[in-house]
């Protein structure tokens, strides 16, 4: 009895400790703004950040969380897979962004892309 009763606390100690290792960091997603100008082709020619929101605040007050290059250039190259109507030279857009992935563009948690 006093061998099972040691098994299964060793097995709980082990499942708690493994859960606390293994536990899967927290993804925090933002949504980045961003103003896009095309040109005659209808490509994008330039590309700025305006502003980076927090979806999980339920507004679209502006957040203080830096874009890093990388993210910007991951972005152009996403946003340059399709073409734009030449007419609408000016738009804007958002890229959900993951801090933790830095380099990923095609974050969309309604399609389960994360």
């Amino acid at each position: 009895m006093r061998r099972l009763l040691s098994t299964i606390a060793l097995l709980l100690f082990s499942i708690v400790a493994l859960a606390q290792d293994g536990a899967p960091s927290e993804q925090k997603l933002y949504a980045v703004i961003f103003d896009v100008a095309v040109d005659s082709s209808g490509k994008v020619d330039t590309l700025s950040v305006v502003k980076v929101i927090d979806p999980a605040t339920g507004t679209t007050d502006a957040v203080d969380v830096e874009v890093p290059p990388a993210f910007v250039a991951a972005v152009r190259n996403h946003l340059l897979e399709r073409t734009y109507p030449a007419s609408r030279q000016q738009f804007y857009t958002y890229i959900f962004y993951d801090p933790q992935q830095p380099e990923r563009a095609d974050i969309d948690p309604k399609a389960g892309r994360l």
